[in-house]
């Protein structure tokens, strides 16, 4: 029998396992996150701040560990970050008690927030190298992921919630098992990835800080289109294995919806995209504050992908026409930290005191009309801004 030789598994083989199994651990327990912790007692505004927790170090760490991952090598940095992944997870099914959990979470955020952007440092890395390769063909294998992994468990947590944790752990512990036996003999560097010193240029563009102002206040805007949706549905009779099949809709259509909307950026201006995206989101809001049936409710599902599929395309060519080629990363990493890293925290906690007192579905209707004012804000950026495409 032959033996194989995992140090020489391809890039192009790993890509897509890495992507796939990250997704899987990601929806294997934040997609049930917030239904657990409304289960063993935490209150909205508890379970929206240790939302915002998690989401909010997105802009230091993912430049911190860019930079380390550029000295140490971009594979063992990863083995790194998802081994200490699969522990923190663990630990947080244990814990019942909110101080020991915002630890937690706050450890885990650390760690698991720059895990796709070293992946798609990699990814770059490789694509440049290898021009028969596209960024998208990998990363649709997280959509997969995400929509199986979002499916599948939540049957299982369907009678017990603390089951996600373990699952979660699992799957991230195998990742980091295939990438230990895969590391290259020598550390892979020089992947491009974000650090600190390349932020100033963006900031002293007056126009580029002004939209990145205003996707921040629209992640604030459309926060219970994201995580927080899984107790809408909670809350209008959904069980856990619904909602596996709620998340399940929304990533199985961002797969054909990134292709689709990929292809529209080169026909239509990123802006019409982008208003388009703001426009169906506010809408969608605006519905899910009158249904209070999950199975009407989860037809909407469908549109979450122009939420995020057709938003962060337009947004990213957006600021990639206004970013030099050496900067690509860094623009794409502002436009998570603005638009997820700060927009959607304080939406999680603006979001987390409206279930408290008003409950969800007039949450919904609140967070659309400030979606609502955020759109005409954008419109009014548009016509007046002077449509420069580089950086000055």
């Amino acid at each position: 029998m032959r033996k194989i030789n995992f140090p020489t598994l391809h890039e192009a083989v790993k890509l897509p396992i890495f992507y796939f199994l990250l997704t899987s651990a990601f929806a294997s327990w934040q997609s049930f996150y917030n239904l657990h912790l409304d289960t063993i007692g935490f209150s909205s505004f508890q379970i929206g701040a240790l939302n915002a927790i998690f989401i909010s170090t997105s802009a230091i760490v993912v430049p911190f560990w860019g930079m380390i991952a550029d000295k140490y090598g971009t594979n063992r940095i990863l083995l790194l970050l998802t081994s200490v992944c699969a522990g923190m997870v663990f630990l947080i099914g244990e814990t019942l008690v909110f101080h020991w959990m915002i630890v937690l979470v706050a450890v885990i955020s650390v760690f698991h927030q720059p895990s796709g952007a070293v992946i798609d440092g990699m990814t770059m890395g490789f694509v440049r190298n290898n021009p028969k390769y596209t960024y998208g063909q990998f990363r649709l294998w997280g959509s997969a992921g995400y929509a199986i992994c979002s499916l599948a468990v939540g049957y299982f947590a369907k009678e017990n919630t603390n089951i996600i944790f373990k699952i979660a752990a699992g799957l991230f512990l195998l990742m980091s098992l295939i990438n230990l036996f895969t590391l290259p003999t020598k550390p892979v560097t020089g992947r491009t990835l974000v650090n600190f010193k390349s932020f100033g240029i963006f900031f002293r563009n007056r126009n580029l800080l002004i939209f990145l102002i205003i996707i921040m206040l629209y992640g604030v805007s459309v926060s219970p289109l994201y995580q927080f949706i899984n107790l809408y549905y909670s809350d209008i009779g959904a069980d856990s294995s619904f909602i596996g099949w709620v998340f399940f809709a929304q990533a199985a259509f961002e797969v054909p919806a990134f292709l689709i909307a990929a292809k529209m950026v080169k026909k239509v201006k990123p802006k019409h995209i982008i208003l388009f995206a703001m426009i169906v989101s506010a809408l969608r809001m605006l519905l899910y504050g009158f249904i209070d049936r999950p199975e009407l409710a989860i037809s909407l599902s469908i549109f979450h992908c122009i939420t995020i599929a057709f938003f962060i395309i337009g947004v990213v060519e957006y600021v990639q026409l206004r970013t030099p080629d050496h900067l690509r990363t860094t623009g794409q990493a502002l436009i998570w930290a603005f638009h997820f890293g700060a927009g959607v925290t304080i939406g999680n906690l603006i979001l987390g005191y409206l279930r408290d007192a008003t409950g969800m579905m007039k949450a919904m209707h609140i967070h659309t009309v400030m979606a609502a004012l955020v759109i005409i804000g954008a419109v009014v950026f548009f016509f007046f801004s002077n449509g420069k495409k580089e950086l000055t």
